[in-house]
């Protein structure tokens, strides 16, 4: 995964409408810190760069590269443990 990446949740994984929660198949993954917030913005067309660019104006005393780590970091480990999938972003 990368900054070109199109990230999407999982078939059958979806964000808890009023915790912070995700729900899977196999249960709930409870969220902490921004992890609801950035998970809420995967939608398969938009990229990671996309993504990151739209916290930086939530999170506006977050730096740049800072957020860019956290989020990456995030969707690997949630691609790793299946509830995130990954397009390429090319055409």
């Amino acid at each position: 995964m990368d900054l070109n990446s199109t990230p999407r949740l999982a078939p059958g994984c979806r964000l808890h409408p009023t915790e912070a929660v995700l729900l899977i198949p196999e249960g709930a993954l409870n969220l902490e810190g921004p992890a609801h917030d950035i998970l809420f913005h995967l939608d398969g067309k938009r990229s990671v760069a996309a993504i990151v660019d739209e916290l930086l104006k939530q999170y506006s005393d977050v730096d740049s590269d800072d957020m860019r780590q956290d989020v990456l970091g995030l969707l690997q480990r949630m691609e790793q443990r299946g509830v995130v999938r990954c397009g390429s972003g090319r055409v």
